[in-house]
């Protein structure tokens, strides 16, 4: 039914609101409410060069590594398109920052966003670093 798509639009602020939850839990260190909160229960987390996390206890261990070196992260939405019913997929730019503030590089991901329980959550989570467009 055409009539229950969502559009674009309500797509973008779905995912907008939760890439700024996912700031947050990035910026307190909180790598175990990111695996919990921003990703599916079967979630994968795609990294560069690096072999694949599959569910909480491994993507948590991801960004408990990552949150090492990176103080925030800022994401910025290019596209969200809904993709059928409870799936939404995004293109985000992202820029990674020093615990002084300063920019340290970026890149771009790839995202699907499936609804689980209620919850928009990342199905699939895949970036590279570089040129944005």
């Amino acid at each position: 039914d055409d009539a229950m798509m969502m559009t674009t639009d309500q797509a973008r602020a779905i995912v907008e609101a939760r890439n700024a939850e996912f700031e947050a839990l990035f910026a307190a260190d909180d790598a175990t409410g990111i695996a919990t909160l921003m990703y599916a229960r079967e979630g994968r987390l795609v990294p560069p060069d690096a072999p694949d996390m599959v569910g909480a206890a491994a993507i948590a261990g991801y960004w408990t590594g990552v949150m090492t070196a990176i103080e925030t992260v800022e994401l910025t939405t290019a596209e969200a398109l809904p993709v059928g019913e409870g799936y939404i997929a995004e293109r985000t730019h992202v820029v990674i920052y020093d615990a002084e503030g300063a920019a340290m590089g970026g890149g771009k991901a790839v995202i699907l966003w499936t609804l689980e329980d209620g919850v928009w959550k990342m199905q699939w989570d895949g970036w590279n670093y570089g040129p944005v467009e």
